[in-house]
């Protein structure tokens, strides 16, 4: 191919992919429809789904646009890159830890009978509450509705948070929340343990028989729904979490993956020991080793794993154990 062929050859694709994104872009745009319509048939399509009307317009007679902060925010997403041991000392750190402990005291009777109900230690309620709003302290600004419909109109992830919007909307059709109360974070979490809709739907609890799931304003269901969000993804009552290790010189690496489960009589024998001679859990449960940052060495169990599902982060679920201990004051095992 002669040079003066490859150059045309080249700009023929260069025109004909921006040609084919022009076309796509021009498609979506005529696919969705404006904001009024969009409205109006979601308006329809809730009230299909047992929405009653007075309860959609009530909860949309402030919602005339989508909001610019949160896609914003969608779109903004900073990324940190911070260690793990940074990380738990910011998020659990002696003055949350202190509070954390003055919380379970005050309630620790209702606390022991929710965790004895759902099989859950109490600590791992106080400490979930604890870093998802700091105790009730700070439970989001954001108007929920208003989120959700501007993500369920504009993000990438439409279906996602159009589905979310309808549990929203079932909360309140529910008079489970006030709609002046029902405020979150941007992306639409909300109450004391920080629920999307599609959470609150599946595992909220109306632990006082009030007739109302209210994990907003009620401590009861707010802490009963969190062990039942923990009891529903597996918990194992009275066992381990996590335990940091020191590993043996030459122990082969490639074990360090999270994904290997053995004994703890399996990992003994490999050489590996406990940090500061702390005494190893009860039984012979199935625990992976992770590292998280290349250091410290932990050896995680199912309960750990529970955790990760609450939130994604071996940091978070990391910090989350660490600190219950904290507020526990001992080794839970």
């Amino acid at each position: 191919m002669t040079k003066r062929k490859f150059i045309l050859l080249s700009a023929l694709i260069f025109f004909l992919s921006a040609w084919l994104l022009l076309d796509n872009s021009s498609a979506r745009a005529v696919q969705q429809p404006s904001w009024v319509v969009w409205v109006k048939q979601l308006r329809e399509e809730a009230i299909s789904r047992g929405i009653r009307p007075e309860v959609f317009d009530r909860a949309f007679s402030t919602v005339k646009e989508p909001s610019r902060k949160v896609m914003h925010l969608e779109r903004t997403q900073p990324e940190r890159r911070i260690t793990f041991l940074k990380y738990r000392s910011t998020r659990a750190d002696p003055f949350r830890i202190r509070i954390g402990r003055a919380k379970y005291q005050k309630h620790h009777r209702i606390l022991t009978e929710i965790g004895n109900k759902y099989g859950v230690n109490p600590c791992f309620i106080v400490s979930l509450w604890g870093m998802e709003t700091s105790y009730g302290s700070y439970m989001g600004n954001f108007p929920v509705i208003q989120s959700l419909a501007t993500l369920a109109y504009e993000s990438q992830r439409r279906a996602f948070f159009r589905k979310q919007l309808f549990y929203a909307l079932e909360i309140l059709n529910g008079g489970h929340v006030t709609l002046q109360n029902f405020k979150g974070e941007w992306a639409g979490a909300s109450g004391q343990p920080q629920f999307l809709p599609s959470s609150w739907h599946n595992y909220a609890v109306d632990y006082d028989g009030d007739g109302r799931k209210d994990i907003w304003n009620d401590l009861p269901d707010a802490f009963a729904s969190i062990a039942n969000y923990l009891a529903k993804h597996g918990w194992k009552a009275h066992q381990p979490w996590a335990i940091e290790v020191i590993l043996p010189s030459g122990f082969d690496t490639r074990l360090v993956n999270g994904k290997i489960k053995k004994t703890i009589q399996e990992w003994q024998r490999m050489g590996i020991r406990t940090v500061g001679g702390r005494p190893w859990p009860h039984g012979n449960e199935e625990a992976e080793l992770i590292r998280p940052d290349g250091g410290p060495n932990f050896l995680v169990f199912n309960n750990f794993n529970v955790l990760m599902k609450w939130n994604r982060s071996t940091y978070y679920a990391g910090t989350v154990g660490w600190m219950a201990e904290q507020i526990c004051g001992r080794p839970i095992q």
